[in-house]
C-alpha cells in the first residue's frame, strides 16, 4: 500500500474485467459460512482488498465494499486490528476515549477505522471560511480562483503541519468518487447499528468519537486555514462527522466546567445580559463577563478597544458536538466545522480568537477592522454584506440578540444563538452556525435567513435564487420548490409570495396534466403503482412526473407534453438547449388540417418529429418539429436526403424499429415530413 493512492475512481484505463470475475467468485464464496471462515483467514487477501478499496475502479470499489459485508462479520476487530498494523484497539467507553486523545502525539496514530474514513475524506468537498480574514482562501489553498470548494486532491503545494508526520498516508492521497464513499458510509453506520454484532459496534463508535476528539489536539500553529486545511486530522473528523449518529455525538461533547476538587461549577453568566441564563464566554479587565455578542458590541467603540480580555480558559477547552438536520458538527474555540454526509459537503470556518485589540467584527462575514465602517458599525464595506444589511431585520429580540430574519417580516425569526422563549422552549432546531442547506458555503448567520412552514431556516436569498432559477436543462422538474431538508413540503414563506405564486401554477397544470395523461392511458392501477415493492406504490402523481417529460413553451410559457421521460434519457439528452426553440404544438401550430380538439383546446395538443415515430419537443427554424434525441442530433439528420431516411416505424435518432406497428399508434406520411398528431389525450384514449 505504500506507493498507493492513485485516486481510486478517475482516469483508470486497464481493464478490470479479470479482477472483476475474480472478485464475483469470492463474493459467491463469502455468503457461505465456511467459504466466509476461510476468507477472513487470508490476512494477505483483506490487506489487498483494502488497497483495492483506494485505487481499483469504481466497479472493483463497489464490489469490495460487498466483500467486506461478508468477511468482516467473520472477523473480530482485535483480529482486523493487528492485519492493519494497529495493535491498540480504541478504548471503549467515551471519557476512556477523551483521556486517550488527551496526548497530542495521539493524532499521529493511525485509528482503527482510518482506512474506511480515508475513502470518505477523499470525496469531501469543504467550504473554508476564516473570521477577520479577506484574503481569497480557495485560491490561496489550490492556487485556482474559479474554484468554489476544496477537495483533498486539489490542495497544492502541501504545507508542513506542525505536531502532524510530514508524509501524507497512503490511503489519503489522491480522489474518490461520491458514490463509493456513499456506500462505505453506509457500512459504517450500519456497522454502528449492530450490523456486524456488537462487539463490532463498540469498536467502531469509539474509533468514529477518537476521529472526532483528535481534532481538538491540533497544534496552536495548525488553527489556522493554512496550514490547516492540510491536515490529515481535519479530514479525518470531517469524514467522522459523515458517520456519527445522535446517540454518541451527545456524549463526546465537553460542556461541564470543573473546580479543583473536580466536581462540575456553574458558568459564569453575561453581565451585560439580565436574562439569568445567557452564558458569558469572555472576560473583560473592565466590562466584567460578557457573552460574545455583548463583547463585540461593547468593543465596537474606540473608547473601548484598548480593554484587556480573554477567553475562559475552561471555554476555550470545551467541546461542542452534535448533529443537527443530519449534518455532524464540531464546534471548538478556535473552530466550527460541519459535514452533511448525504451531499458529502462540508463547511469549516476557522475564528479569531479574542485578544485586548478591540476590533470591530462584520456580523455577516466575519472581517475584523479598526477603521472604515466598521469603526462605527457592525457590517463592513464590502458591496454584498451592505446589500445583506439593507435587507436583515433591524429589530432586537427579547433575548438581546440582533434579529437574523428578513426586514419587514410580522413576525421576527426565533433566535439564531440557541435562546428559548418564556416557557423555556428552544423554537429552532438549528443555529447560526449551521450550513445553509440550498447553498451549502455559509452558516445561517452570514445573511438574513427565513423560517419556513415545514420550520426548517434558510438563507432568503438562496431560497429566492432557487425559485427564480428553477430547475436545469429543458425538462421540467419540480424538486427545487420542496425543502431541501424535508424534500416533501413545498417552500413557504409570505417574503416568497411573489416569486413563488407562478411556480405553484405551473406546478398544478403539469400535475393536471400528468394525471389526465395517466388516466387515459389506462396507467392509474399499472404494477409501477399497485406493487408494494415499487418505490412508486400508492404514488400516482410521482410516477407520472417520472414517467412524462413536460417542457415550458417559450412563447406562451405553458407546459406541454415532450413524450416519455425514458426515451431521451435512453440517448443521452443534453442541457445544452437553446430556449427558444421549446415551442409548444398550439404556438408552432400554422393553421391547416389540425382541428381543435373541443373538449381539450389545445391544451394537449401535440406533433409528431419529423425524424421518427415520437411526440416532438422542439420547433426549430420557424418549420421543423424534434423529439429531444433527434434535436441532439440535428446536424446529422437534416443532413440526410429524405429518400433515405428510414420508415416507419422509426425509434429516435431515425434508427429503424423491428415489426410493423408504429410506436405512436397512427398512419402518417413518410419520415421527414411534418405531421400534427391532434389531441394526444383523446388519441391516446382511442389507442388504449
Amino acid at each position: 500500500p505504500g506507493g498507493g493512492g492513485g485516486g481510486g475512481a478517475e482516469g483508470k484505463t486497464s481493464s478490470d474485467t479479470y479482477c472483476h470475475e475474480l472478485l464475483s467468485m469470492l463474493v459467491q464464496l463469502s455468503r457461505s459460512e465456511l467459504g466466509c471462515e476461510f476468507l477472513s483467514q487470508q490476512e494477505q487477501l483483506i490487506q489487498d482488498l483494502l488497497t483495492l478499496l483506494h485505487i481499483a475502479t469504481v466497479k472493483i470499489q463497489l464490489q469490495v465494499c460487498l466483500l467486506l459485508r461478508f468477511i468482516l462479520r467473520a472477523l473480530s476487530p482485535k483480529t482486523l486490528g493487528p492485519m492493519l498494523g494497529i495493535f491498540i484497539l480504541p478504548p471503549l467507553g467515551y471519557t476512556a476515549i477523551a483521556e486517550a486523545v488527551n496526548s497530542p502525539a495521539a493524532i499521529n496514530q493511525q485509528g482503527f477505522l482510518d482506512i474506511f474514513l480515508g475513502v470518505i475524506a477523499k470525496a469531501l468537498s469543504v467550504q473554508v471560511k476564516a473570521k477577520g480574514r479577506s484574503s481569497n482562501l480557495l485560491q490561496t489553498l489550490t492556487g485556482d480562483s474559479s474554484v468554489s470548494a476544496i477537495t483533498m486532491a486539489t490542495l497544492t503545494n502541501p504545507k508542513p503541519v506542525p505536531g502532524e508526520n510530514a508524509e501524507l498516508r497512503w490511503y489519503m492521497r489522491g480522489s474518490m468518487t461520491r458514490e463509493v464513499a456513499a456506500e462505505v458510509i453506509k457500512l459504517i453506520k450500519d456497522i454502528t447499528k449492530g450490523a456486524l454484532g456488537s462487539q463490532w459496534k463498540e469498536y467502531t463508535k469509539a474509533a468514529i468519537g477518537q476521529a472526532v476528539l483528535h481534532l481538538t489536539k491540533v497544534n496552536e500553529a495548525s488553527r489556522v486555514p493554512v496550514p490547516g486545511m492540510y491536515s490529515q486530522t481535519l479530514w479525518l473528523c470531517l469524514a467522522a462527522l459523515c458517520v456519527i449518529e445522535e446517540d454518541h455525538a451527545d456524549a463526546l461533547s465537553s460542556g461541564q466546567w470543573l473546580g479543583q476538587d473536580g466536581k462540575p461549577k456553574v458558568k459564569p453568566l453575561c453581565d451585560n445580559h439580565d436574562d439569568g441564563e445567557t452564558q458569558a464566554l469572555i472576560l473583560c479587565d473592565r466590562c466584567g463577563n460578557l457573552c460574545g455578542e455583548c463583547d463585540r458590541v461593547l468593543h465596537y467603540r474606540k473608547g473601548t478597544r484598548d480593554h484587556q480580555r480573554h477567553v475562559f480558559k475552561e471555554e476555550e477547552e470545551a467541546v461542542k458536538v452534535d448533529l443537527h438536520e443530519g449534518c455532524g458538527r464540531i464546534k471548538l474555540y478556535w473552530t466550527m466545522a460541519l459535514a452533511d454526509y448525504r451531499t458529502l459537503k462540508c463547511m469549516v470556518e476557522f475564528k479569531e480568537t479574542a485578544s485586548g485589540g478591540g476590533k470591530g467584527a462584520c456580523r455577516f462575514c466575519g472581517n475584523t477592522s479598526n477603521t472604515g465602517l466598521l469603526a462605527v458599525g457592525n457590517v463592513c464595506s464590502d458591496p454584498e454584506c451592505q446589500e445583506r444589511s439593507q435587507n436583515v431585520c433591524d429589530k432586537t429580540l427579547p433575548c438581546g440578540h440582533a434579529c437574523g430574519g428578513v426586514k419587514g417580516e410580522e413576525v421576527c425569526l426565533p433566535c439564531l444563538h440557541g435562546c428559548v422563549d418564556k416557557g423555556g422552549v428552544r423554537l429552532l432546531k438549528q443555529d447560526a452556525d449551521d450550513m445553509c442547506m440550498v447553498c451549502y458555503t455559509e452558516g445561517l448567520s452570514c445573511a438574513p435567513s427565513i423560517q419556513l412552514e415545514c420550520g426548517h431556516v434558510f438563507h432568503f436569498h438562496c431560497c429566492k435564487k432557487t425559485l427564480t432559477n428553477r430547475w436545469s436543462g429543458p425538462r421540467v422538474g419540480f424538486r427545487f420548490m420542496f425543502c431541501s431538508i424535508c424534500t416533501n413540503t413545498q417552500i413557504s414563506h409570505p417574503k416568497l409570495a411573489s416569486v413563488m405564486a407562478p411556480v405553484v401554477e405551473l406546478y398544478e397544470d403539469v400535475k393536471r396534466k400528468c394525471l389526465l395523461r395517466l388516466e387515459y392511458e389506462n396507467q392509474m392501477k399499472c404494477d409501477a403503482i399497485t406493487n408494494p415493492s415499487s418505490k412508486f406504490y400508492q404514488k400516482p402523481l410521482e410516477y407520472a412526473f417520472w414517467k412524462y417529460a413536460y417542457y415550458v413553451c417559450f412563447k406562451c410559457k405553458k407546459a406541454y407534453y415532450g413524450g416519455e421521460a425514458h426515451c431521451a434519457e435512453a440517448v443521452g439528452a443534453s442541457d445544452d438547449y437553446d430556449p427558444s426553440e421549446l415551442v409548444c404544438p398550439a404556438c408552432s401550430y400554422s393553421g391547416g388540417a389540425v382541428q381543435i380538439c373541443p373538449k381539450h383546446g389545445t391544451d394537449f395538443l401535440e406533433f409528431k418529429c419529423r425524424y421518427c415515430c415520437t411526440v416532438a419537443v422542439y420547433f426549430c427554424f420557424g418549420t421543423t418539429h424534434f423529439c429531444n434525441p433527434c434535436h441532439n442530433d440535428f446536424q446529422r439528420l437534416t443532413g440526410i436526403p429524405k429518400s433515405e431516411l428510414p420508415q416507419c416505424p422509426v425509434g429516435p435518432q431515425a434508427k429503424p424499429l423491428e415489426g410493423r406497428e408504429c410506436p405512436l399508434h397512427v398512419k402518417h406520411p413518410p419520415t421527414g415530413e411534418e405531421f400534427a398528431l391532434g389531441c394526444g389525450v383523446c388519441r391516446n384514449a382511442q389507442t388504449f
